[in-house]
């Protein structure tokens, strides 16, 4: 028997070899060899929202956005990050440069999802070396990856585990977050409240509805096994620890609905009913696996079904192609499945020990649970009617990929547990050899275009440096084409939130983009965007703009050069006193004094 010195240091041990795992793992599956660190690896859609996240959270853009009629940003602005938020102000302690902090974020999501992962494995019994495996495995799963390209607070899973470790001392221990005059004495309940405070904070809502959810699916079966709702009343104390920590993040919000001032949430998005429809889980993308189970052929026939997909039913194919569980987890998803047909006489929370049935038995229910919630027309399509802002029922997937690597982990735990000799050496050869295979199956997924990001990032650079020095600091220029903010969806080639190009690479010019939808200067940005080319330059004069920004590739090929043209006429300059960026789609147009 290891003394504790002796289990500490292997513990050790093992949490320094999963950290240079996956730091392994990034560098050859990510390529980072071709990353430029003062370079933001994403440059695209809501890449770019997060690379102004980051400027943001310095104060170095917000107040150069929805010029000329500015409004300080609303005092009822929700927090609904703290997680990323303290990230950020932790580096920044360091550095202040926007590539090198946002390229961080990025990286240190897969190491916290790990380590999270690797945790709750060990708490629930798992030994060592599996609890790296299946720590990997979740931590680097197909969901995370897919999610780095753009959402990266979503693929920050790592409170998904202490979510479900919830759920099982919920079940399992009766002490566990009962009130009582005992309550503080409990290390249990102390950790339960640091696990709320990290689970309400994270996924932008999204994570902490799920797991609310999941705790009232195991208060239900805790009221219906016992017949009395003693046994679920830890589960709605956990509930009410995160809705406690949620409160000061989002009262804010809601107080700004209610006075009328509104928010960036509140007032700057139109979320549709049927959004929980569109966007909704779908099983196909569970099981298919993107790489095609790492064979070539069935790779490019699941590509080609995606793609057919993706056009023929158009918005109903799209963010929820990312749930593919990998090999594993499939697997496990299955057995849940159907052990759902299997009788069992459920014990959680009247053992000395939790037993393995206990614990799959309630998986197994939680995991059909998710399926009823967020599948295409489920039941959260109907709570979509009349809550919109949770829309995006997809994003219980690594909720789903859990409960399966949990169970097979926690499968294989036991078996080990119960052989000797050849059958346990035998049996944990085969489980690496899966283990491995899977993993490496599922890798591949984010992979940024560093070179293209890095030519495009340093060429509005130079554009912008012209521009200011063209302009003089302190000036005012009109973007067009019109984009609202935020999430105005692509337009011709230019996609979501690309007007912030400009305004990343400036710190001394103002900017009419980026006011929040609905506000005194997107509605005239909006109306003077949609002026003839006489009308509009006269409009920008009156409010002191000093020239017009404009994306050629807000426009079709046969409006570019016509709307560049008929602009420079109007504004009654020479096309040498036009700025062009290297790339082509960037031009300023100076306006002077008419």
């Amino acid at each position: 028997m290891l003394n504790k010195k002796q289990n500490a240091l292997r513990e050790a041990l093992t949490v320094a070899l999963l950290l240079a795992s996956v730091a392994l793992v990034e560098y050859w599956f990510f390529q980072l060899w071709r990353l430029d660190w003062k370079v933001p690896m994403l440059y695209g859609g809501d890449g770019i929202y997060w690379v102004g996240q980051i400027q943001r959270s310095f104060g170095e853009l917000t107040g150069s956005l929805g010029w000329p009629f500015y409004q300080a940003p609303s005092p009822y602005e929700p927090n609904y990050d703290l997680v990323y938020d303290a990230f950020v102000a932790f580096v920044g302690l360091f550095t202040k440069d926007t590539g090198t902090v946002f390229n961080l974020y990025v990286l240190v999501i897969p190491f916290a999802n790990a380590l999270a992962g690797y945790t709750v494995f060990r708490m629930v019994g798992m030994r060592r070396w599996l609890s790296y495996a299946f720590g990997m495995t979740f931590g680097l799963c197909a969901y995370v990856q897919q999610r780095l390209g753009g959402h990266m607070m979503l693929a920050a899973v790592e409170f998904v585990p202490f979510s479900v470790l919830l759920c099982l001392w919920c079940a399992e221990n009766p002490g566990f977050n009962r009130p009582g005059k005992g309550f503080f004495k409990n290390k249990r309940n102390w950790l339960a409240l640091a696990m709320a405070w990290g689970i309400a904070n994270n996924g932008a809502a999204y994570y902490p509805y799920f797991t609310c959810f999941f705790l009232c699916v195991t208060a239900f079966c805790l009221l219906v096994r016992d017949r009395d709702y003693k046994p679920a009343v830890p589960c709605l104390v956990t509930i009410g620890e995160i809705v406690a920590w949620m409160v000061p993040d989002f009262f804010p919000m809601v107080l700004g609905k209610l006075t009328g001032v509104g928010s960036t949430i509140t007032n700057g998005v139109y979320r549709s009913p049927v959004g929980s429809d569109i966007y909704s889980l779908r099983i196909s993308s569970l099981l298919l696996s993107p790489n095609g189970y790492g064979i070539g052929k069935l790779a490019r026939w699941i590509r080609r079904y995606f793609q057919i997909l993706s056009t023929d039913e158009g918005p109903m194919y799209n963010e929820n192609s990312y749930g593919y569980l990998g090999i594993v987890g499939i697997i496990g998803f299955l057995l849940l499945i159907l052990l759902l047909l299997r009788n069992w006489d459920w014990k959680a929370g009247r053992t000395e020990h939790p037993e393995l049935g206990d614990r799959v038995w309630l998986l197994s229910r939680l995991n059909v649970m998710a399926l009823l919630l967020a599948t295409l027309t489920g039941f959260g399509s109907i709570i979509g009617i009349f809550i919109r802002f949770i829309r995006g029922y997809n994003r219980i997937s690594p909720y789903i990929a859990f409960f399966a690597l949990l169970t097979m982990g926690l499968t294989a735990e036991k078996y080990l547990a119960q052989r000797t000799g050849k059958a346990k050496i035998g049996f944990a050869v085969v489980l690496a050899v899966v283990l491995g295979f899977g993993f490496w199956e599922q890798q591949g997924l984010f992979c940024p275009g560093y070179e293209g990001v890095q030519t495009t990032w340093q060429q509005d650079a130079d554009f912008m440096a012209e521009v200011e020095s063209a302009a003089g600091e302190g000036a005012i220029l009109f973007q067009l084409p019109y984009m609202k903010n935020f999430e105005n969806g692509p337009q011709n080639k230019m996609g979501d939130y690309t007007l912030l190009r400009g305004p990343l690479h400036s710190k001394t010019l103002k900017f009419s983009y980026g006011a929040g939808y609905g506000t005194e200067n997107d509605n005239w940005y909006k109306a003077t965007s949609e002026l003839e080319p006489d009308a509009m330059v006269a409009e920008l004069r009156a409010q002191g703009m000093a020239g017009i920004y404009l994306d050629l590739d807000g426009y079709t090929e046969d409006e570019q050069q016509p709307t560049l043209q008929a602009l420079i006429a109007a504004a009654g300059c020479g096309e040498r006193d036009v700025i062009i960026s290297e790339g082509g789609t960037l031009c300023y147009i100076p306006l002077g004094k008419g």
